[in-house]
């Protein structure tokens, strides 16, 4: 019977060995890219203190080269957060695309505080009916939020994302501007981002407006990784203001890790 050399078996193992490791790299790349994940998302989060009426809103959407995206759900009502209460349609402003929401009525809600439960409380307490104005028992305002998320294809173009990637306000100009780390870490941008807003109340009002829309792209390589561009402005207005403002919209790209 004839002898195995040791430095044959090594070799046979360091063979076995090189051939597993390709494999679990082979399977693991695999894992990884059915992983991979390319999201956008559009947000308008919406408060108002007290009832308003006949109110009209012209808020921005995301655009390319001045042509709406994202909009099929909430015009036809089946995005999370649209009120079948309002009416809702595309407008051409300057030039730009924006989302008008009209309504006759809109009523703030408010909740109750939480109330903890005590372990070993054989009664459950209270959940109290929502309120529409400030009281003791209702002081919390609910705000409103109107989301779209959608898949694509092929990557988020997250590093340079004017011109190639959906914007609000795509038209510009944009200037580089700052930010504060953490919030963020890569490229800002500042442009100007107008929003209309009409309506009439018996009492004084604040609101508070912020729409954003944000591409991602993602993927699993022993936890998750990410990186984001993301287009937002924010608005609080009181004292009754109404009609055109113009407010400083901030461009973030390049947020996160790249792989």
């Amino acid at each position: 019977m004839p002898t195995i050399r040791p430095r044959t078996v090594l070799l046979i193992l360091l063979l076995v060995a090189v051939v597993f490791f390709t494999w679990a790299t082979y399977q693991f790349s695999q894992a990884s890219r059915q992983s991979e994940r390319h999201t956008y998302y559009y947000t308008i989060d919406l408060s108002y203190d007290t009832t308003i009426d006949n109110v009209t809103f012209l808020l921005p959407v995301p655009e390319v080269n001045s042509t709406p995206v994202f909009m099929e759900s909430v015009l036809n009502g089946s995005a999370y957060g649209i009120s079948p209460d309002w009416d809702l349609s595309i407008v051409h402003e300057n030039g730009s695309p924006m989302l008008a929401i009209r309504a006759a009525r809109m009523v703030p809600e408010y909740h109750g505080s939480p109330i903890p439960i005590e372990p070993g409380a054989s009664m459950l307490p209270t959940t109290l009916v929502p309120g529409h104005e400030y009281s003791p028992d209702t002081p919390v305002l609910m705000p409103i939020t109107i989301a779209v998320m959608e898949q694509a294809s092929s990557p988020v173009n997250t590093r340079d994302p004017v011109g190639h990637e959906p914007l609000l306000s795509s038209g510009g100009p944009f200037t580089l501007g700052s930010c504060v780390a953490p919030v963020c870490n890569g490229i800002v941008y500042d442009h100007t981002v107008p929003v209309f807003i009409s309506y009439t109340s018996e009492r004084p009002v604040t609101i508070s407006l912020r729409v954003s829309v944000q591409g991602s792209n993602s993927i699993w390589q022993g936890g998750w990784r990410s990186n984001t561009y993301s287009d937002s402005v924010s608005i609080e207005i009181v004292n009754g203001t109404t009609g055109w403002i113009q407010r400083t919209g901030k461009l973030l790209a390049a947020q996160g890790s790249y792989y």
